[in-house]
């Protein structure tokens, strides 16, 4: 993994854990994909563009009040990094806390964020999507 490729995703993290949605925005491609495969009730799974993602985002934050993610591995896959992770959500009234470790899927191109997929259970699930992706450009 290139040491500017891990050093965007690590900046994104922890971007996203600081709620710095403008640290965040900077980078993201303006035309930047995402899924989510766990989505909240009545929250889309997927954005395009920028504002369509942190409108998702911020659905998730608004939910709780603690909502953090930590990366313990980071995996390189070309222009794909694949990131396990585990997740903190805190009840609003801060009596619930879960911890739960999945899997994102990150693609970037010049140093920007272009695709993203989060939810899956692991990191093999996560890998299967680039698999999937990675097909479908090709003719």
């Amino acid at each position: 993994m290139s040491a500017e490729t891990l050093a965007v995703v690590r900046r994104l993290n922890a971007s996203f854990n600081a709620s710095d949605w403008d640290a965040v925005s900077e980078l993201l491609d303006p035309e930047v994909e995402f899924v989510d495969h766990l989505p909240l009730p009545d929250v889309q799974a997927s954005a395009h563009g920028v504002d369509e993602l942190r409108s998702v985002l911020e659905h998730w934050r608004e939910g709780f009040s603690g909502f953090h993610a930590e990366v313990l591995e980071y995996l390189d896959f070309d222009d794909y990094v694949v990131c396990s992770t585990r997740w903190t959500f805190k009840s609003r009234d801060k009596q619930i806390e879960l911890r739960w470790t999945g899997a994102e899927t990150h693609q970037l191109r010049h140093g920007k964020l272009i695709w993203s997929a989060a939810g899956f259970p692991d990191k093999r699930a996560a890998f299967e999507a680039i698999t999937q992706r990675t097909r479908a450009f090709v003719p």
